[in-house]
């Protein structure tokens, strides 16, 4: 652990922040990413940028350590994809930064970023930073994006400690030490989700504490519609939501997959086995496209999340019902 206090300058030997960004056929939005760490007002010699291309068609780096100046940029390529699990721990691996920030390559940050994440591990040594993810002026505002911003980190204020399941590493800070000590990321994910809750519950097992760092804020420019949300959860039932529980079968309760081992006659069994039915789900779903312009209840979208992500549990594991 660094032990230079808040104000003393960074020291110009090795860099205290490294900025892994992972990008899969990254274009324009990476290059957007970039430009806004370029113009940060923290120390230059103080941070890097470790960008790792998980195997993007003809991916050309030439143009980003002109975009990133005055920050070192250090370029990763993959010859095939991955995964960002894998990318991101080719990235840790690369650090040479205490503190090790995940920024995704669709987003930018204004210019008190890198010092807003800096100045949290400062306070709070030894715990791990998630970050203050907002919606872009570039991405229409909608009930979707509404309902994003509520959930996770956004229902606490900023500095308050948080549940490890909150952690997500499109915006997040954590000492490269503890990283290293809980193994990295499990390459083993190499589809849409599960990779972060994972690493986050082996940080907490780890006795780190988490906490919402509100101050360290980050503007999403993608935008997905609600039928892409709902096809990505099934995918991470189907194909990451397997392997969490195979590794940690306590985490059942937490991602409401109890009651399939609860008897048959359990009131919650029996309720949620209910909730799974086609009929159920079609009507709700008819509901919320129908309000998608309008008003719709948060609850609705944490339904459907949770059937389509159960619904693939269920077909990977025993077939569908």
């Amino acid at each position: 652990m660094n032990d230079q206090k808040p104000n003393e300058p960074v020291s110009q030997a090795t860099p205290r922040l490294s900025v892994v960004v992972p990008t899969y056929r990254g274009g324009d939005l990476l290059r957007l990413t970039l430009r806004s760490l370029s113009r940060q007002e923290f120390p230059a010699a103080g941070a890097e940028i470790i960008v790792v291309d998980d195997g993007s068609p003809e991916f050309d780096p030439s143009d980003l350590p002109a975009l990133c100046d005055p920050l070192r940029l250090n370029v990763i390529q993959f010859p095939n994809n991955r995964g960002r699990a894998g990318a991101r721990n080719a990235g840790i691996k690369a650090s040479s930064g205490d503190i090790v920030i995940f920024l995704d390559d669709d987003m930018t940050v204004p210019v008190d970023f890198l010092t807003a994440h800096d100045r949290f591990h400062r306070h709070h040594p030894g715990e791990v930073a998630i970050g203050n993810i907002r919606f872009a002026d570039s991405v229409e505002p909608s009930e979707m994006t509404r309902y994003a911003e509520s959930r996770g980190v956004q229902r606490y204020s900023s500095g308050e400690p948080v549940p490890f399941k909150c952690f997500v590493t499109g915006n997040s800070s954590v000492e490269r030490q503890h990283l290293l000590n809980v193994g990295l990321f499990d390459e083993a994910f190499s589809e849409y989700g599960g990779e972060d809750l994972e690493l986050g519950y082996r940080l907490h097992l780890d006795g780190r504490p988490f906490r919402f760092a509100g101050g360290a804020i980050s503007h999403h420019h993608r935008g997905r519609s609600f039928d892409e949300m709902c096809e990505l959860m099934y995918t991470y039932g189907s194909r990451s939501l397997t392997h969490v529980v195979t590794k940690h079968e306590e985490l059942n309760e937490l991602l409401r997959l109890d009651f399939l081992s609860r008897s048959p006659f359990s009131p919650r069994r029996i309720f949620l086995r209910l909730a799974l039915m086609p009929l159920v789900h079609h009507a709700v779903r008819a509901f919320v496209r129908r309000r998608l312009d309008h008003r719709v209840p948060y609850l609705c979208f944490d339904y459907l999340w949770w059937y389509n992500r159960t619904r693939g549990f269920l077909a990977a594991t025993r077939g569908a019902e």
